[in-house]
């Protein structure tokens, strides 16, 4: 990449890293789901250009792995428990699950938070962000990076369908690997869109895929929750219908799920 753009794309991964100390302070409050996954895109955006240019053994970047892993696992009980309904006494139970486990997440986020964001690590991401990865960038062209996480999204996208409909958890493996390299390549091309003749096309096609493997992944991860849910004897079979509700949603989610 040229110096000015390289100065440019700089800059941006800069207020990447300073909108996510917004939000992950506005998160330590609960007040509103948003700003946990707001705080968590901004790392998994900063954790692709590291993955990106090969930065994965660094400190900082295994530090953003952890928050990622924290922030992430609040996320996903957020979006459970705003999507479940309680218009049953099993749902009621269901829904008081979630909201136990969140509470106990919510708790291990916090204290993940208090031990790794500080001063120190905040002046550590901006030398990292403005030294070894600006020079990593000088020395690659921008189409390079975007050949690189397109292969990768190609290589899953093929891997998802070549497998059997009938190979169940080797499909929904697949699916996960494929929802990651969906990530990586939309987050690539949206800052490297700028410095590149790449179609903005592309990017809305992207994010629909992104979008699609999303309601998969909650739908997935619904059903695994209600699966291990354990109720009383006299409800069991309306936990077996929920149960089978979810397979077939999934199923019909990953019959539909469209590359157009």
């Amino acid at each position: 990449m040229n110096h000015r753009d390289v100065e440019n794309l700089t800059f941006e991964l800069l207020e990447t890293w300073s909108t996510f100390n917004h939000y992950a302070k506005e998160a330590q409050t609960f007040k509103n789901p948003e700003d946990v996954h707001q705080a968590r895109i901004r790392l998994r955006k900063l954790i692709t250009f590291a993955k990106l240019l090969n930065q994965t053994e660094e400190p900082i970047y295994l530090i953003w792995k952890r928050l990622m892993d924290a922030f992430g696992q609040v996320r996903d009980l957020d979006v459970q428990l705003s999507q479940q309904s309680v218009d049953s006494p099993i749902e009621q139970l269901f829904a008081e699950h979630l909201a136990l486990q969140l509470q106990g997440k919510r708790a291990t986020l916090l204290e993940t938070m208090h031990l790794l964001i500080s001063n120190e690590l905040d002046r550590s991401v901006r030398r990292f962000l403005a030294g070894p990865l600006t020079k990593q960038l000088k020395r690659i062209d921008e189409k390079e990076l975007l050949q690189t996480a397109e292969k990768r999204f190609d290589k899953k996208r093929l891997h998802y369908e070549k497998v059997q409909h009938k190979e169940g958890n080797k499909r929904i493996q697949m699916m996960h690997q494929l929802r990651l390299a969906t990530k990586f390549y939309r987050y690539t091309v949206e800052y490297l869109r700028p410095y590149t003749d790449f179609p903005k096309s592309s990017v809305d096609r992207l994010k629909r895929i992104q979008t699609q493997l999303g309601d998969i992944n909650d739908t997935y991860n619904r059903l695994e929750r209600w699966r291990i849910f354990t109720v009383p004897a006299s409800q069991v079979p309306q936990q077996k219908k929920e149960v089978e509700r979810l397979e077939r949603k999934l199923s019909k989610l990953l019959d539909q799920l469209s590359f157009a």
